[in-house]
């Protein structure tokens, strides 16, 4: 039996408006893999989900946020970029997210008397 596991703090942070998801970090990482792909396809396969559950996904947080996240890239067939706000709400929301993070790993230590450590499950490398 190991005598000191790691510890590892795990987190789902979403915002909700009416009783709906606003924004949360399953369309953050959606629109994280938008830009560096430039493709939902390859967005959703890199995210192990169907391109079906991703359109969706992609379009009822534009419904619901009221602005357009994504724009389709002019002759260039189904390659996407993301608008102006899609690329602002996704910057912002993962500052957000690593905040967070960041305090709830140094309290779960403080108060839990144990080394916490974060699980960079959704680190994006330019903001770490």
């Amino acid at each position: 039996m190991e005598r000191n596991p790691e510890t590892i703090l795990r987190l789902r942070v979403w915002l909700e408006q009416k009783d709906q998801t606003y924004i949360g970090i399953g369309s953050t990482l959606l629109l994280q893999q938008v830009e560096k792909l430039g493709s939902l396809r390859k967005a959703s396969e890199s995210l192990g989900m169907s391109y079906r559950r991703a359109w969706g996904k992609l379009k009822n947080a534009e419904e619901r946020i009221g602005k357009p996240l994504v724009e389709k890239t002019k002759g260039k067939g189904q390659r996407f970029n993301l608008s102006p706000y899609g690329k602002e709400v996704m910057e912002k929301f993962l500052h957000f997210y690593l905040d967070v993070e960041e305090y709830a790993t140094k309290r779960a230590s403080e108060l839990l008397e144990m080394d916490v450590k974060k699980s960079g499950e959704f680190y994006r490398d330019d903001m770490e």
